[in-house]
């Protein structure tokens, strides 16, 4: 039985990422998602990546488990794991979004200190801040590289 879930996680950016290795993940994880059937939108600000995958139970678990291992993120913590009814990001094989100063008064508004900080977020700002970003990106015609908006 396949059962529809959306994996919420942060973790830290690892001190050795480059310029190279954003595109890598993107490439790579939009190829590997539409395979899979997963579904999500990456977020990287302020040194920290979060991100949403949706799909078979087993199968975000699966991609979950090969994130944990990939180099180019440390200290990765999951900030919710629940079944769902409908996917939220159907559409993007992996949308991503760079915080800029464009959308900075949305990250910050979900924000306790000056920088934006998921670890400590509750599970339900991070699903709201998702939504948000999602829905912000859709609106300025945000596409599948939706960097910047």
């Amino acid at each position: 039985m396949t059962v529809l879930v959306r994996l919420l996680y942060a973790s830290k950016v690892a001190p050795n990422f480059g310029p190279m290795d954003m595109r890598d993940i993107l490439e790579s994880s939009r190829r590997n998602n539409v395979d899979q059937g997963i579904t999500g939108l990456l977020i990287m600000a302020d040194g920290y990546f979060f991100q949403a995958l949706e799909g078979d139970r087993k199968v975000v678990n699966s991609t979950y488990i090969k994130i944990l291992k990939d180099a180019r993120h440390a200290a990765s913590i999951i900030l919710s794991n629940q079944e769902i009814e409908k996917r939220q990001f159907s559409g993007w094989s992996m949308g991503y979004v760079l915080s800029s100063e464009k959308n900075r008064p949305l990250f910050m508004s979900y924000s306790a200190g000056k920088y934006f900080e998921p670890f400590s977020m509750r599970c339900a700002a991070a699903e709201s801040l998702l939504a948000e970003i999602g829905g912000y990106a859709r609106q300025l015609g945000g596409t599948e590289s939706a960097t910047g908006t």
